[in-house]
């Protein structure tokens, strides 16, 4: 069965040898057989790779082959010597030719290169093609061009021979993750470039022949390069886990292949490359697949979360909800690729019932719907590891810190365009309910104890004292994160319980010994969930390990523990921790800085002493 490159030939062969039968039909003067001979004599003589062509060695060589095959066909009145002899003389002629041709498409860069030289070329080549050496021609024309468009990719930083599949499956991500770079990189100058050129260069070299003729040499010398090329998004979706800090860069290469398919359909627009088009949308199909599997990874993944939240982080935020929310943002930067992806993607039966909290259509885009079902699977986690806690008032908590942040981040993110401005609002009214159901269930009981019977003033206000202490000791360590709804939570409880208690205060003051004035316990409600209460607890050992801890992990705050600056020569107070920091900061600004394996000893002499 003939090769491609033969076939081809044939073609190429066929369409030069009926414009040069052509030509011979045509009433011309061609020089005797005799000049011609003489001529290629001459040129082969003196021929080198660095001497230039002549037109009329050309043209000479043409007329061998004509010669040649005038003698061919009468052989009753030609010698078999002089058959011989003619055909001898054109090889000669065509091996000065193919090396020529070498020579000048090394020097081509690109359509864009010196029009002498691809006029050369062409030259070379409609010669070759004419007197029947289209399969040499065309054998030195893929295996250069080849070469120059695999040397272009490796230029742009991408490597066709290191990223096969079998060179791809042993290595780790942080080097996948870096061929993934060089490919999106190397992407758009490849299409673009190094492809849109090597066309136009066929179009200019091949312009004699047939337009099937000239896509199907493009495709020749394309067809391998370009298959591996835009095989490589394939070879990731197999190769990389199904984790969601890889989808980022699945959407990258999905992005950036559907920003080129303009491109693409124009330069791979013949039947001829056909074959890289079912490549291209093989590879957007794969990726389709595998950014569809990790989002569904994604959520079940949040569902099975098991980790109970401890009572000691006093109702802070949970990694899992930062997390989520900070995936859901970077989700959102891939608004266009997503809306395809997503378009006639299954959803789950409740997903499909979410509703819009907007009007505007884009609201209701694919996108919108599945980032509002994430989140909905994410509030309904938080609510059931609410359920977990003992304290009631706590899970309140617990759900007041996480949803607010929650609606807080949608508002001052790009996730707002996805879902408006009402899915901030309603979640927002989930907030204060959930603060209202906080200060009721953490505070009522605390209110009722407030003295406000005349006949056992005593025991009433040191019931209340007992059960006031007993409450601030136990929530030591809960915290609102946001310091503006801090603050309204400290003065949902201040009225509830300094008004009551500052009239009683009034009228028992003078007849009794009062421990406690308003002052006291405004002062006290007020100094309540500050982040920085949580974990500071004793002075014991135990509570230095802690504090320790915490000092790996970020730089001390201004409210969090107490800080002064030790002038170097000074020594450390008694029960004091120093520790050596060698560089000067100011403690007041918020740089989260490591301290760990800063600990020099405790009880040098220089650095921030606790």
């Amino acid at each position: 069965m003939p090769s491609t490159t033969t076939t081809l030939a044939t073609l190429l062969t066929n369409s030069s040898s009926t414009r040069v039968a052509d030509d011979q039909n045509r009433p011309s003067r061609l020089p005797p057989i005799t000049d011609s001979i003489s001529t290629i004599h001459a040129f082969i003589s003196k021929w080198d790779p660095h001497s230039s062509l002549s037109s009329r060695f050309l043209r000479a060589t043409t007329h061998l082959h004509s010669y040649l095959l005038h003698l061919a066909a009468s052989p009753a009145r030609s010698s078999h010597s002089e058959l011989m002899r003619t055909n001898s003389l054109l090889q000669s002629a065509m091996y000065c030719l193919d090396q020529e041709l070498k020579n000048h498409l090394l020097s081509i860069s690109d359509a864009h290169t010196l029009s002498d030289t691809i006029s050369t070329v062409r030259s070379i080549v409609e010669t070759m093609l004419s007197t029947g050496y289209g399969e040499e021609c065309l054998t030195t024309y893929q295996s250069i061009r080849r070469s120059a468009v695999t040397s272009q990719l490796n230029q742009l930083g991408f490597d066709l021979y290191i990223n096969r599949t079998r060179k791809l499956r042993k290595l780790k991500w942080e080097d996948l993750d870096h061929r993934i770079h060089s490919w999106i990189d190397a992407s758009q100058k490849a299409v673009r470039s190094v492809f849109f050129h090597e066309q136009q260069l066929s179009e200019k070299i091949f312009g004699a022949s047939p337009e099937s003729v000239r896509d199907s040499v493009f495709a020749s010398i394309i067809s391998d390069i370009a298959g591996h090329f835009f095989a490589f998004p394939e070879y990731v979706c197999k190769r990389v886990k199904r984790s969601p800090e890889r989808l980022f860069r699945l959407l990258d290469m999905y992005e950036i292949l559907s920003d080129l398919m303009p491109d693409i359909e124009s330069v791979f627009a013949s039947e001829a490359a056909s074959p890289i088009r079912t490549k291209i949308m093989s590879a957007l199909t794969k990726l389709t697949v595998s950014i569809r599997t990790i989002l569904l990874e994604f959520e079940r993944a949040i569902q099975k979360d098991t980790k109970k939240p401890q009572t000691s982080t006093g109702g802070r935020v949970l990694p899992l909800t930062r997390y989520v929310m900070n995936f859901l943002l970077s989700l959102s930067d891939y608004e266009a690729p997503l809306r395809v992806i997503l378009a006639d993607m299954p959803q789950e039966s409740d997903a499909s019932s979410i509703q819009s909290y907007d009007s505007d259509d884009r609201y209701g885009s694919p996108v919108s719907v599945r980032i509002s079902w994430l989140l909905l699977v994410l509030q309904r986690k938080l609510e059931s590891k609410a359920e977990k806690y003992r304290d009631v008032a706590l899970s309140y908590l617990f759900l007041v810190n996480n949803l607010h942040y929650m609606a807080k981040k949608v508002e001052n993110s790009i996730l707002k365009e996805s879902l408006g401005d009402e899915w901030v609002a309603v979640h927002m009214t989930k907030v204060r309910r959930y603060m209202d159901g906080h200060v009721r269930s953490g505070w009522a009981h605390v209110s009722a104890a407030l003295p406000v019977k005349e006949e056992e003033p005593v025991e009433r206000v040191r019931e209340f004292e007992m059960v006031f202490q007993k409450v601030l000791k136990e929530r030591e360590g809960w915290v609102v994160v946001d310091p503006t709804l801090r603050n309204e939570v400290r003065l949902l409880v201040e009225s509830m319980l300094v008004p009551a208690y500052l009239a009683w205060y009034q009228v028992y003051r003078g007849k009794m010994e009062v421990r406690c004035a308003p002052e006291d316990i405004q002062n006290r409600v007020l100094g309540l969930y500050e982040p920085s209460s949580a974990g500071s607890a004793s002075s014991s050992g135990s509570g230095s390990a802690k504090l320790l801890r915490r000092l790996g992990c970020y730089l001390p705050q201004r409210g969090d523990i107490s800080i002064r600056l030790q002038k170097e020569g000074a020594k450390a107070l008694p029960g004091e921790f120093s520790l050596r920091y060698p560089i000067s900061y100011d403690p007041h600004q918020r740089h989260e800085l490591s301290l760990r394996y800063q600990i020099d000893n405790l009880t040098s002499s220089k650095g921030v002493v606790i």
